[in-house]
C-alpha cells in the first residue's frame, strides 16, 4: 500500500516564484502535482505592524513518505524569511 496524499499550503510573492518553485519541486520528484492560484490578499503580523500584501498560493500534493524532505527543501528555497509551510492530510 502506498502512504496517504498530503497537501501543503505555502504562500509565495507572485507567480513567477510559485512557477519557479513548483517546476524544481516537480523535477525533484518532491511532489507529484500543484496548483497555483495567482492571486490572493494576505494580511498578517509582522515585526509588530499589521501588514496586508497580495501574494499567489501554492498547494502542493505528495505522499506522506516525502513530507518531511519537501518541508526541508521548501524552507531551503522559499524566499521569505519566515515561510508559511502547513500540512494537512
Amino acid at each position: 500500500m502506498s502512504s496517504p496524499i498530503v497537501f501543503f499550503y505555502i504562500p509565495v510573492p507572485d507567480p513567477a516564484t510559485a512557477e519557479t518553485l513548483v517546476r524544481t519541486l516537480l523535477t525533484e520528484r518532491l511532489i507529484a502535482c500543484a496548483n497555483i492560484l495567482p492571486t490572493m490578499q494576505s494580511v498578517y503580523w509582522w515585526q509588530g505592524e499589521i501588514e496586508t500584501t497580495t501574494e499567489c498560493l501554492v498547494i502542493g500534493k505528495t505522499c506522506s513518505d516525502l513530507s518531511e524532505a519537501l518541508r526541508q527543501r521548501l524552507e531551503a528555497l522559499h524566499p521569505y524569511e519566515t515561510p508559511c509551510i502547513a500540512e494537512f492530510s
